[in-house]
């Protein structure tokens, strides 16, 4: 009950395009593979490697990405290595070889592996949100009086956070921080 309305209980809910679990756990890997047919379908037209790549690039990764700078600190190992698993897939449709190694795959396509982008995108949104002008500023914690900072082993920029236990709960705010 919320406000005297019954709320449902439900075990899969979609927030902005992102589906949700009842134990907060997301999965895009079922939207992925099935993109990665349409891959394989374009590929089989005879679509030079570039357009291939496009493809990739545009409808693909796109899903994987799209939230990255709010998920990625929640993210298991198992969900990153699926999503890995499914780039490995699409590269070896791209560059139409099975025995070529990943890494080198990533280098013949001049991309970076997700969790790298994952970092990136990450530190990136975290500077936009330091400037003052941004809507998200004030969400973060105050800033901490610079005369007593300097005599820190360890100081930041900002007062400390409170801990949690748990890493599935933690914001991205204090995440970045």
């Amino acid at each position: 009950m919320f406000d005297g309305n019954v709320i449902d209980t439900v075990k899969c809910f979609k927030l902005l395009g992102i589906n949700i679990s009842d134990d907060l756990r997301w999965n895009a890997s079922a939207k992925v593979a099935s993109r990665l047919y349409f891959l394989q379908i374009i590929k089989r037209s005879g679509l030079p490697q570039n357009d291939l790549l496009c493809f990739y690039k545009s409808v693909i990764r796109s899903v994987v990405e799209y939230g990255y700078v709010i998920w990625h600190h929640n993210l298991t190992t198992a969900q990153s290595d699926r999503l890995e698993a499914l780039r490995k897939r699409a590269l070896r449709i791209i560059l139409h070889s099975v025995t070529l190694p990943y890494n080198t795959a990533l280098v013949l396509c001049e991309i970076d592996s997700y969790k790298l982008r994952r970092c990136n995108f990450q530190q990136k949104f975290f500077k936009q949100i330091c400037h003052p002008g941004n809507c998200l500023h004030d969400l973060l914690p105050p800033h901490r009086n610079p005369s007593v900072s300097h005599r820190l082993r360890h100081s930041t920029v900002y007062l400390p956070i409170p801990q949690v236990r748990t890493k599935r709960y933690c914001s991205f705010i204090n995440y970045s921080l």
